[in-house]
């Protein structure tokens, strides 16, 4: 129960520090997608119903700072959480270089659903963009991910208290 009254709350303060904290400190060029880690060791270490609402809300609240057509960012972070829930099991996620190469993985899954829903709903090709702006966005974060799940995983609500993917 503790987990659906703070997950609220910890990913409002999470989506506000990533876009005001982070935003300033590299002065707005480059954002780094704390979030998109967040919905990644959901996948790996979440059951599917904490892990789907979890990735639902922080993608609606994503697309409410952002600012972009409602659903961009819950479509995107529910279908990553789902694939990575699904490959999961399969998988063994305790290695650096492993967690730091499939955060990039999932990062250009991201990218081209950006992609793909804009030159869907707006008719735009973002190409540009991406190249100039999300690949370094990528390359950072697929740099502190695992520092990422390190701190994750000692917020003890955040996990189901094993690791599926052994």
């Amino acid at each position: 129960m503790t987990f659906y009254v703070l997950i609220p709350w910890f990913l409002l303060m999470l989506v506000v520090f990533q876009h005001a904290v982070l935003g300033t400190v590299f002065f707005h060029s480059t954002a780094v997608e704390i979030s998109l880690v967040l919905v990644i060791y959901a996948g790996l270490r979440m059951a599917v119903l904490k892990g789907s609402i979890l990735s639902l809300l922080l993608g609606l609240m994503m697309d409410c700072i952002t600012g972009v057509s409602s659903g961009f960012y819950a479509l995107i972070y529910v279908s990553i959480f789902l694939m990575v829930y699904l490959v999961s099991s399969q998988i063994y996620a305790r290695s650096t270089l492993f967690v730091v190469l499939f955060t990039l993985c999932c990062g250009f899954v991201e990218g081209i659903w950006l992609l793909v829903l804009n030159k869907m709903i707006y008719g735009t090709n973002i190409l540009p963009d991406l190249i100039l702006y999300f690949l370094p966005q990528l390359a950072i974060v697929s740099l502190i991910s695992p520092f990422l799940f390190k701190f994750f995983h000692r917020i003890g609500w955040l996990h189901d208290g094993y690791v599926r993917s052994s």
